[in-house]
C-alpha cells in the first residue's frame, strides 16, 4: 500500500486529502492533516464520479445543429486539426479579438498560467472566468485598499463575524474546524444573516439583517467605531490615507438609520460594533455573499477597512504576498504579447474598467516599487473582459464581432446571470469548444466536446490562482479514463497548430512543472514528494502594494477610475415593483451535496436532495396559495423559472430563497429538453444583468438582495 496526497476540487475549498492505494485501486480516502481532519462526503464519491457512465471519455464533434446536438467520437488529432483550423480562419475573418475564453482555473488546476497564455497569444483581451463573481472581485477590492489580499488567522482571532457564511463539516469542513477551534478558545462569532442559519444558531450575536443591506451594516460600524475613538491610532495615522475623509462619509450612516435600512436594533448594531473594535484579533473571512450584491464594492471595501483601522492587519487578517523563486502564474500567462492596441479593445473596459487592463495598469508603478514586479494577475481576478458586455457582443456583434467561445472546465450558461441572454450568444457562435467531463447544458451548444481529466488522474501545481508565497503538489493516483486528456495537452495540442509551439515545448505537463520548478533546484517527481513548498515572500512588509505604499481608506484607484474613492450604500430595493412582485428573492445558500452546477449525476448525492427547492417562510406559501411541496413558478422582471416550495420557519418573511446551478444530467439534452431541464430550473434565468441591477464599480449582477419576485402555481 502506498500513500498519495492530493487537492480535491470536488469544491473551490480544495482540501488537501490523504489517498491509499494498492495496485493501482484506491482504498481510502482520508484528511491530509490528521489535526485538522477536513473532509465532506463528496470525494468519498470519487469512483461513481470516475467511472460515471456518461462521462465524456472519447472527444465528441457535434454532426447536428447547434443546441440539437447529434455526438459522433472523434480521434484527438482530428478534433485539434478542424478547432485549429476553424479558428485560424474566425481570425483572418473578424480579428483576434473575436475569440473568446471563459475557464475555471480552480477545476483545471494545470491550466494555471497557460490558459491566459494561450489566449494572449492568439491575441484576444476576451477572458472571463466565474470567479468574477467569487473571490477574484472580493481581490480586486481588497487590491484597491491593501495592494493585495488578506486571509483570516482563526488560530489569533477572539471574534469572528461571518456574513452569510454556512460551513459545516459538508461545507467548507476545514473554516467549519478552524472556526470550532476558535470557539472552543472562547472566540465570540458574529453572524450577520437574514436567515437563522446553523451559524446563526451558535452566534454570539445574530444580526439579521435586510436581504442585500450589508453595506449599509458596515458603515453604521464604521460610524460607531469611529465615533467611540476605537480605532487604532498609531495604524490609522501611519499606515492609512483618508481618515478623516471616511470619517465625514460615515457620520451619514447614524446606528438609527442603519437600523431602518437594515431592520436590525440600533443597539445590537453598536454591541457588535464593539465587540468586533474591542477584539485583540478580530477576523471577517470571505464570503461570498457580499460578492453579489449592488453594493458589493461599498461592502467588501468596508470590511477592508474595518480591519485596517482597528489594528488587525497584520495580526488576525494577514496581507499576503506572491512569492518568488519560480515563475508566477501572472508571468507564465505572458500578457506584454498582447499589444496595447488589443488591450484597450477588451470588452468592458470603458464601462466597468476595474477588472480591465486599464485598471490592473494603475498598480504598475506600486507593484514594481513593493514586489519588484510591475503585474500581477491577483486571484485569476485582473485583466478580464466583463462577462455580460462580452456575451451581448456575442450576440449583437456590437461593439465588434465575438465569433469562437472556448469553454474551458465550467459551466459558463448557467454561471452567469441573463442566462437567456448568454444562450442566445452561444447560439451566434461559429464554434464552440468545451473541455469537460459530461454534457452539460453548455457542452450540449458545442461544435466539440473534449473529454478532460479528473484531480484523482492529474498532477498539479497548485494554487492555481496568484495568492499566497508557496506552491502546493497533488499527485496522480489514477490514469485518465479512455482518451481524457490534461488542459495541456489541448493548449499545446492547438498552440502546435496555430504557430505558436515554441511558446509551448514541453512534450507534458510534468515536463512543464520540471521546467518551472527548476529555479528551485527541483523537478516534478522531487517537488511532488512534498505537499506545500513554501516561497520567499516579494513583500518585505515596509509598504503596501497601493499606489500611496498605504491603506487606502480613500482609493486613489477607484478615484481614478471615476468611482466614488469611499464606501456608500444604495437602495437595492424598487419599491415601485411591490405591488406586482410581493416578495425579495435571494439566490444562494449554498446546497451541501452540490458544487455550483456540478455533481447532480452522482447518485448518493442526488439522493440527498432530488429536486431544487425554493424556500418560503409558511405564512406567505398560504398568502399565496401554496402547499409544501408544489411545483411552482417563480417570476421577476427579467424571466421565470420552476421549483420545487418547501416550507422553511427560518426564512424571513416575504421573502424566498432559490438555489444556484440547478439542471437535471438525467434528461435529454437538446433545446427541445429545455437542456437537461437547464432553461426551466436554474437561477440565471430570473437574474438580470443590466445596468440597474449591476454594482457600478465591478459590474458584478446582483443576486442577493433587492430582487423583487412573485410565486404562483
Amino acid at each position: 500500500m502506498i500513500k498519495k496526497h492530493v487537492t480535491c476540487v470536488f469544491c473551490d475549498h480544495c482540501c488537501r486529502l490523504s489517498v491509499e492505494v494498492e495496485k493501482g485501486r484506491i482504498i481510502a480516502i482520508h484528511p491530509f492533516d490528521p489535526a485538522i481532519p477536513a473532509i465532506c462526503s463528496k470525494p468519498l464519491m470519487w469512483e461513481s464520479y470516475v467511472n460515471h457512465p456518461d462521462r465524456v471519455v472519447r472527444p465528441l464533434k457535434n454532426v447536428g445543429q447547434r443546441g440539437e446536438p447529434e455526438w459522433m467520437e472523434v480521434p484527438w488529432e482530428t478534433a485539434l486539426d478542424e478547432i485549429a483550423e476553424k479558428l485560424n480562419a474566425i481570425i483572418a475573418k473578424y480579428g483576434s479579438t473575436s475569440v473568446a475564453v471563459s475557464a475555471m482555473p480552480v477545476n483545471l488546476q494545470s491550466g494555471a498560467g497557460l490558459v491566459r497564455r494561450f489566449a494572449n497569444l492568439i491575441g484576444t483581451p476576451n477572458y472571463i472566468t466565474p470567479m468574477e463573481l467569487c473571490v477574484g472581485n472580493t481581490a480586486q477590492v481588497h487590491r484597491a485598499t491593501y495592494g493585495w489580499y488578506t486571509s483570516a488567522a482563526y488560530e489569533k482571532s477572539d471574534c469572528i463575524v461571518l456574513f452569510g457564511q454556512t460551513r459545516s463539516p459538508e461545507n467548507w469542513p476545514q473554516e467549519y474546524l478552524r472556526i470550532m477551534a476558535a470557539r472552543r478558545r472562547g472566540a465570540k462569532l458574529i453572524v450577520v444573516d437574514p436567515r437563522v442559519s446553523n451559524m446563526a444558531e451558535m452566534a454570539d450575536y445574530h444580526l439579521r439583517i435586510r436581504y442585500g443591506t450589508d453595506a449599509a451594516l458596515l458603515l453604521g460600524w464604521l460610524n460607531v467605531i469611529i465615533g467611540d475613538g476605537l480605532f487604532d491610532r498609531d495604524f490609522v495615522e501611519n499606515k492609512t490615507v483618508g481618515f478623516y475623509r471616511l470619517a465625514e462619509r460615515v457620520r451619514e450612516y447614524p446606528p438609527e438609520r442603519v437600523a431602518e435600512i437594515t431592520g436590525c436594533d440600533p443597539e445590537l448594531i453598536c454591541e457588535t460594533a464593539r465587540v468586533y473594535a474591542k477584539a485583540e484579533g478580530a477576523v471577517i473571512p470571505w464570503g461570498v455573499t457580499t460578492d453579489m450584491q449592488k453594493n458589493s464594492t461599498s461592502a467588501i471595501r468596508c470590511q477592508c477597512i474595518l480591519r485596517a483601522i482597528c489594528g488587525f492587519i497584520g495580526e488576525s487578517e494577514i496581507i499576503l504576498s506572491p512569492g518568488a523563486g519560480v515563475p508566477s502564474v501572472s508571468e507564465l500567462e505572458m500578457h506584454d504579447t498582447l499589444p496595447p492596441e488589443i488591450k484597450v479593445k477588451q470588452l468592458g473596459t470603458d464601462t466597468y474598467p476595474l477588472f480591465s487592463y486599464k485598471g490592473a495598469n494603475l498598480y504598475e508603478d506600486a507593484s514594481m516599487e513593493t514586489y519588484g514586479r510591475p503585474f500581477f494577475n491577483i486571484a485569476d481576478g485582473s485583466c478580464m473582459a466583463h462577462p455580460p458586455t462580452l456575451f451581448a457582443a456575442m450576440r449583437t456583434g456590437k461593439p465588434y464581432p465575438v465569433k469562437a467561445m472556448l469553454v474551458l472546465g465550467n459551466n459558463t450558461l448557467l454561471s452567469f446571470a441573463n442566462q437567456k441572454g448568454i444562450l442566445d450568444a452561444f447560439m451566434n457562435q461559429e464554434l464552440v469548444v468545451a473541455y469537460e467531463h459530461f454534457i452539460t447544458p453548455t457542452a450540449q451548444l458545442a461544435d466539440y466536446v473534449l473529454p478532460g481529466d479528473m484531480w484523482l488522474e492529474r498532477p498539479a501545481i497548485g494554487p492555481s490562482i496568484e495568492m499566497g508565497a508557496m506552491l502546493t503538489t497533488s499527485q496522480q493516483v489514477l490514469t485518465p479514463k479512455g482518451d481524457c486528456k490534461n488542459i495541456y495537452d489541448l493548449l499545446k495540442g492547438l498552440a502546435d497548430r496555430m504557430g505558436l509551439a515554441e511558446y509551448f515545448p514541453w512534450e507534458n505537463v510534468e515536463a512543464f512543472y520540471d521546467w518551472r520548478l527548476s529555479p528551485l533546484g527541483m523537478s516534478w517527481q522531487q517537488a511532488s514528494q512534498i505537499p506545500v513548498i513554501p516561497l520567499k515572500p516579494l513583500a518585505d512588509g515596509t509598504r503596501f502594494g497601493t499606489p500611496s505604499g498605504k491603506v487606502e481608506l480613500y482609493s486613489s484607484v477607484l478615484e481614478k477610475l471615476g468611482y466614488d474613492p469611499l464606501p456608500y450604500f444604495k437602495e437595492p430595493d424598487d419599491e415601485s415593483l411591490a405591488a406586482e412582485y410581493p416578495l425579495t428573492l435571494f439566490v444562494g445558500l449554498r446546497e451541501a451535496p452540490f458544487y455550483n452546477t456540478c455533481l447532480r449525476q452522482i447518485p448518493e448525492l442526488r439522493e440527498r436532495m432530488p429536486e431544487p427547492l425554493m424556500l418560503i417562510h409558511p405564512e406567505d406559501a398560504e398568502n399565496n396559495g401554496i402547499e409544501e411541496g408544489d411545483w411552482v413558478w417563480v417570476e421577476t422582471t427579467s424571466g421565470k423559472l420552476r421549483i420545487k416550495a418547501q416550507f422553511d420557519h427560518m426564512q424571513p418573511q416575504d421573502t424566498i430563497r432559490i438555489p444556484h446551478g440547478w439542471w437535471k444530467p438525467e434528461k435529454p439534452q437538446g433545446l427541445m429538453n429545455h437542456l437537461s431541464d437547464a432553461m426551466l430550473l436554474n437561477d440565471g434565468l430570473i437574474l438580470s444583468d443590466d445596468a440597474e441591477n449591476i454594482d457600478p464599480e465591478q459590474g458584478i449582477p446582483n443576486l442577493r438582495g433587492g430582487i423583487r419576485a412573485k410565486v404562483y402555481r
